[in-house]
């Protein structure tokens, strides 16, 4: 099988993870969109590509997210979103003519910042042109029906850890120590994650609470770079903002120093950093979001999504006793240490198999092969 892969994104282990475990069972990956050192020409390029590329054996598209589809100028020019939207849709239906299965992993309902000029009508036709949509989530499915775009054949592979699960005995264990409570918001921060509601919370605390907040990840917004740093002023020196992208060395150290790792999202598909927070045991809060609920109860904390209520779920870890967090550290560990990055890959390439096992059924091009001949080589 080989696996046609769009975009690639280096910034997100994901797709190593996920590959890496997929080439031991004989899949071969290759990434779209790569031919030149230019993003416009590679998307101009993208159909033919595609076509050499699918020629010849059983082979799919597997796409992640569609970023690479926004040309220059989009921000400010409706009318270049429609034509990537229409570039867009071109290049689904030519892969379709080609034979070629589209497998899409529903990483977000909806981007996160607008591609197209109407991103809902582009996630319909995705959806429609996609012989399998993967959720990490049964809510990202009841979403994507909810928006008028159900799949017709979709599964449910859960998302892995970002990080190898380290045995607990080298972990710090949370609540433990005798210096303030150390409360953590780790990822990239961008605005439907809630950064600046959880610094109007976290500065609302009670004084008299020995509580420190860590806000760490990449900011490229200046406009919201000024709000946050703002807002921190009001925290004094019990709010650090480190608004850069955080180094990889610095990541572990960063995760074990933490009691609590706090995710204020507005709203949100899948995190990477909540699997990265439960694979270093840390306890959770999170908001009652349809994406959270097959988290571990016991390892978290939910609120309804308002400050005074995320406020309240502060307060309550801030006063917690070592104990109750060591608990919770230690259910956020058994759930994270069940995920195995090789069943995932394994499932991942089932459903594909079945996927170009159909196409060969109802005339398709190529060899389905069995298990035993990509295993055997």
């Amino acid at each position: 099988m080989r696996v046609l892969v769009l975009p690639r994104d280096d910034q997100n282990p994901y797709q190593s993870l996920l590959y890496g475990e997929m080439e031991r069972f004989g899949a071969r990956v290759s990434y779209l969109g790569r031919l030149t050192p230019s993003r416009t020409l590679n998307l101009l390029l993208l159909p033919l590509e595609t076509a050499l590329l699918g020629a010849t054996g059983p082979r799919l598209v597997h796409l992640h997210w569609v970023f690479g589809f926004t040309v220059p100028a989009a921000g400010k020019l409706t009318g270049m979103r429609r034509l990537a939207q229409a570039w867009f849709t071109f290049w689904l239906r030519t892969t379709r003519l080609l034979g070629v299965p589209v497998v899409w992993t529903a990483h977000n309902v909806l981007p996160h910042a607008p591609v197209f000029a109407d991103d809902i009508a582009a996630r319909r036709t995705l959806v429609s042109s996609s012989d399998l949509v993967i959720a990490h989530s049964h809510s990202t499915l009841t979403d994507l029906a909810a928006l008028g775009a159900a799949p017709r054949k979709s599964a449910v592979i859960p998302h892995g850890p970002l990080a190898p699960v380290l045995p607990s005995a080298l972990l710090r264990v949370p609540g433990t120590g005798s210096g303030p409570r150390n409360i953590l918001f780790f990822g990239k921060i961008l605005r439907y994650k809630g950064v600046e509601d959880l610094i109007a919370a976290f500065t609302a605390l009670p004084g008299d609470l020995a509580v420190h907040l860590t806000v760490a990840g990449q900011c490229d917004d200046a406009a919201m770079r000024s709000r946050l740093s703002a807002l921190a002023q009001a925290g004094g020196d019990r709010v650090v903002l480190r608004l850069q992208r955080i180094a990889e060395q610095d990541v572990a150290p960063m995760l074990t120093s933490a009691d609590v790792v706090v995710l204020p999202y507005r709203k949100v598909t899948t995190s990477g950093s909540a699997m990265l927070a439960l694979a270093y045991g840390r306890p959770l809060i999170v908001p009652e979001l349809g994406a959270f609920d097959h988290l571990p109860r016991e390892a978290i904390v939910s609120y309804d999504g308002t400050l005074e209520a995320l406020t309240s779920a502060l307060t309550a870890v801030a006063r917690a006793e070592g104990s109750t967090l060591a608990n919770m550290a230690t259910a956020a560990h058994a759930y994270a240490a069940k995920l195995s990055w090789h069943e995932i890959a394994a499932r991942t390439k089932s459903e594909m198999d079945a996927v170009l096992g159909c196409k060969v059924l109802s005339g398709g091009r190529g060899e389905a092969l069995t298990p035993e001949k990509e295993l055997g080589g």
